[in-house]
């Protein structure tokens, strides 16, 4: 079953972006090691999940989920036979395989397989 594992929110300032939710929710953001303009936000500790918040660069939807998955490639055959589509190639990244996807009426969802 995939469940919600992480939340991107985009910004043409994720700079400036992750002061608000450091002032407003007590977010603290650091840089990814991984990738630029992408910051790694820790809502703190207890139940939840946390979140990035990046570029608009890279993806132009406000917000997209994150869906753990036990295998990336046969995840976007399950989304394609759906009726979504891939949105781009699967990419290494130190702990997992990454891509996105969209469902039926264009909104990108990511998939994360833990390595």
């Amino acid at each position: 079953m995939g469940k919600i594992i992480h939340v991107e929110l985009t910004s043409a300032a994720p700079l400036e972006t992750a002061d608000f939710y450091a002032r407003a929710f007590g977010w603290q953001a650091e840089p990814s090691p991984f990738v630029p303009d992408y910051l790694v936000a820790s809502a703190g500790d207890g139940p939840g999940i946390d979140a990035a918040i990046m570029s608009s660069g890279y993806q132009s939807q406000n917000t997209i989920i994150w869906i753990e998955v036990d295998d990336i490639e046969a995840a976007i055959d399950a989304v394609t036979a759906a009726g979504g589509s891939a949105a781009g190639p699967v990419q290494d990244i130190p702990d997992a395989r990454v891509a996105y996807v969209t469902d039926p009426a264009g909104v990108v969802i990511g998939l994360k397989q833990p390595r």
